[in-house]
């Protein structure tokens, strides 16, 4: 396995090479709200209840759509100017109607939108407040279940579980691991794309065809480990030479196979 994270590690460099050289410099790693979150955290930053309730809208705007279509209206202001700068207070006295009716307006609605809207204004914010009033602090539960064995796991089982307390409603695992991102915690987003780029059919990580989830987080961190570059930021790279109004190379179609720079690597290309 040491020899394949090695030869996974090496395609990652490339597929960095790769979008530097192609993609619009707003779109590479080092310009992202994520590596800005994950840059204040690691300098102390502190994050209040209004940037968990930010990261936490953030992530439930990725689900089923193009995150193409959603960066230019956060980085317009528009996302944030909608959800009321993400004062609670101000959020919760909306409907969630008018909040999916103003995502729509301005294309940044999905099939998931409806009960995710629902649900963060009739939960979630609910959940964040609990724990902020409880522990003094958000960040100061979840350093609480992260000091438990030094991972993110437990935390994200605990806000993804639908038997958990904490649970926080229309949000999947990946979904979870995108908000804790988007406050500065460095983690892999084990999504669509990173789990099959991973699997047997390309990069053979894994002898799953889609790598499962919690699998993802070990293969991430150990390339990353390789590298010597945050979790975030690998993930980052093998998400964006994946994605739509990205990278767009490694589709699940294969239709840009023939464009690939990492072909040596992939077992897709070796089989044919």
């Amino acid at each position: 396995m040491n020899d394949k994270i090695k030869d996974v590690a090496n395609a990652v460099l490339l597929m960095e090479q790769y979008l530097n050289e192609n993609i619009q410099e707003n779109k590479l790693w080092e310009n992202t709200y994520i590596n800005e979150q994950i840059v204040k955290r690691k300098q102390g930053g502190n994050f209040k209840l209004n940037d968990h309730i930010r990261a936490m809208v953030y992530s439930m705007l990725s689900s089923r759509t193009e995150w193409a279509k959603i960066q230019p209206r956060i980085e317009s202001g528009e996302i944030d100017n909608i959800f009321c700068d993400f004062h609670s207070g101000k959020l919760l006295q909306c409907k969630s109607e008018e909040l999916l009716d103003q995502l729509k307006e301005i294309r940044c609605a999905s099939l998931s939108t409806h009960k995710q809207m629902k649900a963060l204004l009739d939960v979630n914010i609910e959940t964040l407040c609990k724990i902020e009033d409880t522990y003094n602090g958000i960040d100061n539960f979840y350093q609480q279940i992260v000091s438990i064995d030094g991972t993110y796991k437990n935390l994200l089982l605990l806000l993804s579980n639908k038997e958990s307390l904490y649970k926080l409603r229309e949000m999947d695992t990946p979904l979870v691991a995108e908000y804790l991102r988007n406050v500065g915690y460095d983690l892999c987003k084990p999504d669509r794309h990173i789990c099959r780029i991973l699997g047997c059919e390309v990069l053979g990580c894994s002898d799953k065809k889609d790598v499962p989830i919690y699998e993802t987080f070990d293969i991430v961190s150990a390339i990353a480990n390789e590298l010597g570059k945050s979790i975030a930021e690998v993930d980052y790279i093998l998400w964006s030479y994946c994605a739509k109004g990205y990278g767009g190379i490694c589709t699940i179609d294969g239709k840009k196979c023939s464009d690939c720079i990492v072909k040596k690597y992939c077992l897709k290309e070796k089989e044919n």
